[in-house]
C-alpha cells in the first residue's frame, strides 16, 4: 500500500586529532600479523593486506592507545549506551593499487583509525564530505554508519594504519 524512499538526517559525530604511537612497533606487528594463516589479505572491504579482525584485541601497547578513545567517548557521551567494548582491532597495509571499497561498520556504535605513515592515499566520507588525511599519528572517530572510502594507491609507497569497531555490550 505504501512505499517511500526518502532521506532524514541523522545525528552523527566525526573526530579527528592526532595520538602518540609506535610507529615502529605496529608495523612490524602488521607485518605478522598479515603473513598470519588467518590473515583477511583481500577479503574484505579493503582489497589490501590486513591482519584479522581480532588481531590486537589482547595488545597491551594497543590498549595503551585505545584509552585515549575511552575517555574521549565517555567525556563527550558519543555512544547512547553506558556499556561498550571494543570488539574488533585490525592493522593494515595498502601498497600499489590497493584500495577500500565504500562500506560502514554497522552494526558497530563507534569506529576509528589510526594512521601510521605519511601517504597521499586519504580516507574519504562521501556523506558529509570528509576527508581524513593520512599522516602518522592522525586518527579518527566516527558514528559507525558512516561510509567511507579511499581511491587506488597509485604510488609505489605503502599506506599502513589501524581501525577499530566498539558495539554495544548487552553481555553484561
Amino acid at each position: 500500500n505504501k512505499f517511500i524512499k526518502s532521506k532524514i538526517k541523522r545525528d552523527y559525530f566525526f573526530i579527528t586529532g592526532n595520538v602518540p604511537i609506535n610507529i615502529k612497533y605496529f608495523i612490524e606487528k602488521i607485518e605478522q600479523g598479515i603473513k598470519a594463516k588467518e590473515n583477511l589479505n583481500f577479503k574484505t572491504n579493503l582489497l589490501s593486506e590486513m591482519t584479522h579482525y581480532h588481531y590486537f584485541l589482547k595488545d597491551k601497547e594497543f590498549f595503551k592507545v585505545m584509552m585515549n578513545f575511552l575517555d574521549l567517548i565517555d567525556a563527550e557521551k558519543l555512544t547512547n549506551y553506558k556499556r561498550y567494548r571494543l570488539s574488533d582491532a585490525w592493522g593494515f597495509k595498502q601498497g600499489f593499487s590497493h584500495y577500500t571499497q565504500e562500506h560502514d561498520h554497522l552494526p558497530a556504535v563507534v569506529s576509528g583509525a589510526i594512521m601510521l605513515s605519511k601517504h597521499p592515499q586519504h580516507l574519504y566520507f562521501p556523506e558529509i564530505n570528509q576527508t581524513f588525511e593520512c599522516e602518522p599519528g592522525n586518527f579518527v572517530l566516527f558514528s559507525s554508519f558512516l561510509k567511507h572510502k579511499n581511491e587506488r594507491n597509485t604510488t609505489d609507497k605503502v599506506r599502513y594504519g589501524l581501525s577499530f569497531n566498539w558495539y554495544y555490550n548487552n553481555d553484561l
